[in-house]
């Protein structure tokens, strides 16, 4: 059985479908019209898993430099807060001057 939609709501409709390409996800416009909410929630699923594979796989190397530069960059944001682990004259206080 098919039910009849006002011409405003069919109009807005198909070219939502139209726009985001929804029948190459194989979604007819029947059924896009029927739930057009939940159907556009399915492609938004499909697209962004699609998305996450198309993600280029980083390199053993590249990894190693990344954890290897993070680890300095922890190192620092250490001694800034915390000064080095060893004391010297650069880091005593000055003696006042009165």
């Amino acid at each position: 059985m098919t039910h009849r939609y006002p011409d405003e709501t069919l109009n807005h409709w198909a070219d939502i479908y139209v726009a985001r390409q929804v029948r190459k996800h194989g979604i007819s416009l029947e059924a896009f019209l029927a739930y057009p909410h939940q159907m556009l929630a399915r492609v938004d699923r499909a697209e962004s898993s699609v998305r996450v594979v198309d993600e280029p796989h980083q390199h053993r190397c590249d990894r190693r430099a990344e954890h290897s530069l993070r680890q300095r960059g922890s190192q620092l944001i250490q001694k800034l807060w915390h000064g080095s682990r060893r004391r010297n004259r650069a880091d005593a206080p000055l003696p006042s001057r009165r």
